[in-house]
C-alpha cells in the first residue's frame, strides 16, 4: 500500500494541534507526536524548518527509505506531509509574506515505548545474563 498524502490541517487535527500533551519525543530533525483518529493511532514526525534544501533532502531520503521498507517487525510508512504555507511578518519595519514548509512522516504507532527503549532494554537484558 502506498503512503497517503495528507494535509497539515489533518495531522493538527489528529495531534490536537501537536499538543505537548502528544508529543512522544524529539530529536535532531524534528519531533514526534501521537496521533489518533477514527482508524486508531499513528506516530507522526514533524520536521523542523530549517533550511529548504536540506529539509527537502533529509525528508525525500528519509521517506524513500521507510517507503521501502517491508518487514512485519518493522513499522510501516502510512502517509506524509508536504505543505508551504505563506505567513504575514514583520521585517525591517514592512510586511512581507514567508513561506514556511510544513513536512511531516507518518508511521504506525508503537504501542509499548519507543524503539530504542525496547533496543536498550534488550541490550541491558543480554549484558547482565
Amino acid at each position: 500500500m502506498e503512503p497517503t498524502q495528507l494535509t497539515l490541517h489533518r495531522l493538527q487535527d489528529i495531534t490536537d494541534g501537536f499538543s505537548e500533551g502528544r508529543k512522544l519525543g524529539q530529536g535532531a530533525y524534528g519531533k514526534v507526536y501521537r496521533g489518533e483518529d477514527k482508524n486508531g493511532e499513528v506516530a507522526v514526525k514533524l520536521l523542523h524548518n530549517v533550511g529548504p534544501e536540506l529539509n527537502d533532502e533529509e525528508f525525500k531520503n528519509e521517506f524513500d527509505n521507510l517507503k521501502k521498507l517491508k518487514h512485519p517487525n518493522i513499522m510501516k510508512l502510512i502517509g506524509y506531509c508536504y505543505q508551504t504555507q505563506h505567513k504575514c511578518m514583520e521585517y525591517n519595519g514592512k510586511s512581507i509574506f514567508a513561506e514556511h514548509t510544513y513536512r511531516a512522516l507518518c508511521l504506525e504507532y508503537l504501542h509499548n515505548g519507543s524503539l530504542q527503549n525496547f533496543l536498550s532494554g534488550i541490550l541491558m537484558l543480554h549484558f547482565t545474563l
